[in-house]
Order: structure tokens, then C-alpha cells, then sequence
């Protein structure tokens, strides 16, 4: 029979195991000598479709219910925060001395003394933060997602922060900046930061990264080479640049533009540049519309040479071929379409292969080539140091 009086009571939320998966639980209403009652959930937003907002309390928890005037049915109010006992020893329950509201959020009351974020929370930890937070020695404001192990989404409008962060909270991270007031921190800037490795794969189309109209396009491993694998310590520090089935392009566009591939360090020694086809029939071309140069100035016993090789010829043509220096050969084959000019003192005669030691011999007066001038620098924009900044 229905009831004619409204009765609102405390209750203790009880086995929540529902059959019919409509968000009914069992309670023990205090009023009713703490007779156990099916309780009816009622949410602060509902639709007709698809959208709600469910958040069914816990077992144990201290709730407010109703039974409306004219019904027999009892409906969920809301979890009343009361302060628990003190935990006893053995006890799976929470910290009794420690408020179930601080529980769920410990710096509510922080800024000011008053409540200034909403906050929800599962029991493991998960939840969302809406923090409005400020006094005078700080501004916490920000909307912040985490899951139970601390990952973590946080829009955060914070004048000294000021930026979107996605953090794995175990070392990978990625940070959008607005413009944050922190020294150091750059303005509308994406920065990605990992522990391992980072991949960007694309599976059917085309990766652009470009720099429309910024400053620089900065490629750089500072890589020590302590994080190499195991027995491969080579496999580390490097900047690898490969393609798999066509070519690899370095292009400028520059009216004055240039293409420098140096070892910068100065202290090293050994080091190599090296450009080699593996295959056969293949070829190694330097083409210019200007000039050519090759030059080897280290100070050294034999370090300052160029050394060329070919197994079958070395093929020079020009009208002109000037040599200056002393050219020691056991053969010299002098089928030129043009001159050999210079101060070069021959030690065999062309076509000639003396079996005693080199003896130069008398050549034409030479003609001095005239004065080429340098073209362009020849020096980078960054010295010896390379990139120092990132």
C-alpha cells in the first residue's frame, strides 16, 4: 500500500549485484531499523537515448534515500561524506582519520580555504579534476583525466604552464604549449619526449615534416652510445638515413645555396668521409658549372696527399692540364689533346718506363695558369661546434 507521508532517511549501501542491470541496490534504511530495501538510482542527468551520467556509491557507504509521497519505492539522494571510524588493525577499509572527501580529493580546500575544484573519482584512483584554483602565491586552474596507474591528460591554463600535457606517467610524454609564462619554455610548441623508442609510420601515403616560414629543420643524436645494445656497441649515436627500394635526395634551392657533409670534430683523428656504389657498372659523378676543387691540407708525414686509384686507367681530358710539382711514374703514357703545362719535372719520358731510379727530366717552359678566385664559403654556419642548441 502506498504510503501517505514522504520519508527521507540515512541508509548504508548494501550488495549491489542487480539482476535486471538497472542500477538498483540494497541498502539498509536507518528509519526502518536498518531494514534492508531495494534502492532506485537517480542521476543528476539523464536523456532518452543513449547519453547519462551513472555513478552508483559503494558498498558501505553512509547515502541519503527518499521514499516520495504515494509510493512504496525508495530512491538514491546522494552519499552524505560522513567521517568514518577509526581504521582498526586488520581492517580493509580506508584510513577512518582521514576524510572520505579528502580521500577523493586532498587539496580542495588548498588555495583558499574554501572548495575550488570538482572532482570525481573511482576507487582505484581514476577520475577527473576540474581545478579553479588561485591566492595570491599561486593559479592552479586546469582540467585534468587520469587513469588508475597515473596516466594522465591535463588541459592547463595556468598562466606559468599554460598548455596541453599527455603523460604515460612512466616517461613518455607529450607537451603543447600555448604561451607559458616559464622562462626557457617556448611558445605554440609541440614537444615529444620518450624513454623508448618513438616510431611514426605511415601506411599508405606521405610523412611531410616542414618548417613554412620558422627558422631551422635540426636532425641531432647526442647519443653517448651507453644505451647501445648489448654486444653491438656501434649500434648507437648515429643518424641513419636509408631507402629501401629508390633514392635518397639532397637537394637546395638556395641562389647561393651550398651542401657541406663534414666531420666538424677537431680533436678526432681517423676520421672518413666515404661515398661508395656497390654494385657493378656503377658510377660516382661530381658535376658543376663552375669548378671542381680537391684539396688535402692536414700538416702531416703523408697526410696531406690525394691518392688516386684505378684498376685499368686514369682518364684526364682538357686542353689545358697543368701539374705543378715533381710527377714520379714508372710509366707515364702522354697521348694528350692538349698541354701539359706547369713546373712538374717528369721522372720517365712519355711512353718510356725506366727500370733506375726517377730522374726528372726537362719540360717545355711553363705557362702559369691564371688566378682562379674562391667562390663562396667555405666554411658552414656553425664552425666546428655543430648544433649546439635544440
Amino acid at each position: 500500500m502506498d504510503r501517505n507521508e514522504q520519508i527521507i532517511s540515512l541508509a548504508e549501501v548494501g550488495d549491489r549485484t542487480d539482476a535486471k542491470l538497472n542500477g538498483s541496490f540494497k541498502a539498509k534504511v536507518y528509519s526502518l531499523d536498518q531494514s534492508e530495501v531495494d534502492v532506485n538510482y537517480v542521476s543528476p542527468y539523464a536523456s532518452n537515448s543513449n547519453g547519462g551520467l551513472i555513478a552508483i556509491p559503494e558498498e558501505g557507504v553512509e547515502i541519503l534515500v527518499c521514499s516520495p509521497h504515494g509510493s512504496n519505492s525508495w530512491y538514491y539522494m546522494g552519499a552524505t561524506f560522513a567521517p568514518e571510524p577509526e581504521q582498526v588493525e586488520g581492517s580493509t577499509l580506508p584510513d577512518g582519520s582521514v576524510h572520505p572527501l579528502a580521500r577523493v580529493d586532498s587539496e580542495n580546500y588548498k588555495a583558499r580555504g574554501v572548495p575550488m575544484r570538482v572532482s570525481l573519482k573511482s576507487v582505484n584512483g581514476a577520475g577527473l579534476t576540474l581545478s579553479e584554483e588561485y591566492n595570491p602565491e599561486y593559479i592552479n586552474k586546469k582540467t585534468e583525466l587520469k587513469s588508475t596507474v597515473n596516466k594522465k591528460l591535463t588541459l592547463n591554463d595556468s598562466p606559468a604552464i599554460d598548455s596541453i600535457i599527455l603523460d604515460s606517467g612512466n616517461g613518455a610524454k607529450i607537451t603543447l604549449t600555448d604561451d607559458p609564462k616559464n622562462q626557457g619554455v617556448p611558445s605554440r610548441a609541440v614537444q615529444v619526449e620518450t624513454v623508448g623508442p618513438q616510431k611514426y609510420i605511415n601506411v599508405e601515403s606521405q610523412t611531410d615534416i616542414v618548417v613554412k616560414d620558422g627558422r631551422e629543420l635540426q636532425l641531432l643524436n647526442n647519443s653517448t652510445g651507453a644505451k647501445a645494445p648489448e654486444g653491438q656497441p656501434n649500434l648507437a649515436g648515429n643518424v641513419n638515413i636509408q631507402s629501401d627500394k629508390k633514392d635518397v635526395n639532397i637537394f637546395t634551392k638556395g641562389d647561393q645555396g651550398r651542401v657541406f657533409i663534414e666531420c666538424l670534430n677537431t680533436n678526432g683523428s681517423n676520421q672518413i668521409i666515404q661515398i661508395e656504389t656497390k654494385g657493378t657498372g656503377g658510377a660516382i659523378r661530381l658535376k658543376t658549372q663552375g669548378r671542381v676543387e680537391i684539396e688535402a691540407s692536414e700538416v702531416g708525414v703523408q697526410a696531406n696527399s690525394i691518392d688516386v686509384k684505378a684498376n685499368t686507367a686514369i682518364n684526364m681530358d682538357a686542353p689545358t692540364i697543368n701539374l705543378n710539382g715533381v710527377v714520379n711514374a714508372p710509366l707515364v703514357n702522354a697521348a694528350f689533346n692538349g698541354n701539359i703545362t706547369g713546373t712538374a719535372g717528369f721522372a720517365a719520358t712519355a711512353g718510356a718506363a725506366p727500370l733506375g731510379p726517377s730522374v726528372p727530366i726537362a719540360v717545355p717552359t711553363p705557362v702559369v695558369p691564371p688566378a682562379i678566385p674562391n667562390i663562396g664559403d667555405s666554411e658552414n654556419y656553425y664552425g666546428t661546434e655543430g648544433i649546439t642548441t635544440y
